[in-house]
């Protein structure tokens, strides 16, 4: 009998204007808070640097999703289902789901998701998801304050 998991990884890319490709790993519980965190040097032979406050550090920055691992030697039905219904409630599908015994679950533990995903972290270093499919909006306060002189 496996043991259950309760957390899951994130690989995800800081989005920038420069394109500079800054990486990231979340390592998630089942509310999609963060457990963990590690900013990737992949010019540095992928060294990590740990971060230690999330919410204070990542505060304002907007990332998105590249993939997800999981252990393979445990029972990941549980937090793989969070983080689908995660997805599923900001109008992501997620298709071709595989078997947990099936060895996609190691490359593709989640299957494909029907768009791309972007996400910040709130104060309570909670993931809050974005996806083109719900259409949400950037609005600069610059351009609220010019429209209300």
């Amino acid at each position: 009998m496996l043991s259950m998991n309760t957390e899951i990884l994130i690989n995800s890319s800081l989005v920038t204007h420069d394109g500079y490709p800054e990486a990231y790993e979340f390592v998630l519980d089942e509310n999609m808070r963060v457990v963990e965190c590690v900013k990737v040097d992949p010019m540095a032979q992928n060294m990590i640097s740990p971060i230690e406050n999330a919410a204070e550090e990542l505060d304002g920055l907007l990332f998105e999703l590249n993939h997800v691992r999981v252990n393979p030697r445990v029972d990941n039905t549980h937090i793989i289902e969070c983080l689908t219904n995660a997805l599923r409630n900001i109008g992501v599908d997620v298709k071709n789901q595989p078997s947990n015994n099936s060895i996609a679950t190691t490359f593709k533990p989640l299957g494909e998701i029907s768009d791309n995903v972007r996400f910040y972290l709130n104060s309570k270093t909670q993931l809050v998801f974005l996806s083109p499919s719900t259409k949400p909006r950037l609005v600069s306060s610059q351009s609220l304050k010019s429209e209300d002189h």
